[in-house]
């Protein structure tokens, strides 16, 4: 259980350290008091029977930021998420120390000291080491202070920041990648035949981590934007059989052929480019977990006002926790689970999600009853007169 409500952590504060706190409200004109025996009633909480620092354990794992100062001002705890708030990894860099010897903190003195004259919580809105926080402060008996720091970023802003580090850090290692593959390819002519093999293998794992880093890159590009600005009307069926023959090669190495079954041609709105990487990735996942000698089998039909089309391996089929967990950013599943050696990044089944979402498409997988998996997309239908 976690301290969920700022009642619950005065409650806390109150057997911890004896704070009583008089009001609580967030108005002069809305007050009421703190009734702890009523409180226990109202969650069942058994807070005579639990120990403070097992309380102090829970608030430890608040999603909010938790601060209680002393009269003077000095820190008696912080809880994790204060601690990051802040922009601290460790305790020891805090606990003791007085706000003013803290300059992420400093921002806060003087609403701490005007919250001595109020009975009711100061509510601010500021910047804290370049993050914008809000602050709840409760002033208590013995002038003690309990502080609540909640960051004010929208889940849209920290999508963004974490694509900007995810593009930093892959440019940042394309240029060394480029660079151990030719430094692999120069050894590779000059070292002894009995060392060759660790050659190749530098230059095959270089180049499978500078394929990863360019789809990573390409994943964040993706999900830079909600849909493309390219889209053209394209038959769905000439857009499978266009990435078919680029992986027909493949497809014969190990003598696999397609079983198209359309009854007739639907037509979609689409960014052809991309959809055609999407629809390659989804015909290769197909090929690589097929046994050989066998046949794939893409259906195409039309569901109300949409347009289905179905890719059917002849593979062992998904765990059923991989439905869902399969199209995430780097999912590998169980290597023991087959005998097809898998290669890639990671990350093809994401762009591919994604591509389709951007197109406002959708995607899933399931098994076939008779064996094998099923990865299903589904579009808009447009009318063959548009």
């Amino acid at each position: 259980m976690r301290m969920k409500t700022l009642q619950e952590v005065l409650l806390f504060l109150h057997q911890k350290w004896k704070i009583k706190v008089k009001h609580f409200s967030q108005s002069k004109e809305k007050k009421f008091e703190v009734d702890k025996n009523k409180y226990k009633r109202t969650i069942d909480f058994p807070f005579d029977k639990v120990k403070p620092q097992q309380l102090l354990s829970w608030l430890d794992y608040s999603s909010q930021g938790w601060i209680i100062l002393s009269s003077d001002l000095t820190i008696k705890f912080i809880n994790q998420k204060g601690l990051s708030l802040i922009k601290f990894i460790k305790y020891k860099d805090v606990i003791g120390k007085a706000i003013n010897d803290i300059n992420e903190l400093e921002v806060l003195r003087n609403k701490i000291l005007y919250s001595r004259k109020k009975d009711f919580p100061i509510s601010l809105n500021c910047t804290i080491s370049g993050e914008p926080i809000s602050v709840n402060i409760v002033r208590a008996r013995k002038k003690n202070y309990l502080i609540l720091l909640e960051s004010k970023l929208s889940i849209e802003s920290i999508k963004k920041r974490q694509n900007q580090l995810i593009n930093d850090v892959s440019h940042e290692l394309k240029t060394p990648l480029t660079s151990l593959i030719l430094i692999g390819e120069r050894l590779e002519s000059v070292v002894s035949k009995k060392d060759r093999y660790l050659v190749k293998r530098l230059k095959k794992e270089s180049k499978r981590l500078r394929k990863m880093v360019e789809e990573t890159l390409e994943l964040s590009k993706l999900e830079s934007s909600e849909a493309f600005n390219k889209n053209k009307k394209i038959s769905i069926s000439d857009l499978v059989m266009e990435s078919w023959q680029t992986l027909k090669p493949l497809a014969e190495k190990k003598d696999i052929k397609i079983n198209l079954l359309m009854p007739t041609k639907y037509f979609i709105s689409a960014d052809i480019e991309n959809l055609k990487r999407a629809f390659i990735n989804i015909l290769d996942n197909a090929i690589r977990y097929s046994p050989a000698n066998e046949e794939i089998q893409i259906e195409i039909f039309k569901r109300d006002s949409s347009v289905v089309m179905r890719v059917r391996d002849k593979g062992i089929g998904l765990e059923e926790n991989e439905f869902n967990d399969i199209f995430s950013r780097f999912y590998r599943g169980d290597p023991s689970r087959t005998k097809f050696k898998k290669s890639g990044s990671g990350l093809g089944l994401s762009i591919t999600k994604k591509i389709i979402n951007n197109n406002k498409g959708f995607i899933k997988a399931f098994n076939h009853k008779d064996g094998g998996a099923i990865f299903e997309t589904i579009f808009p239908c447009l009318d063959k007169d548009l």
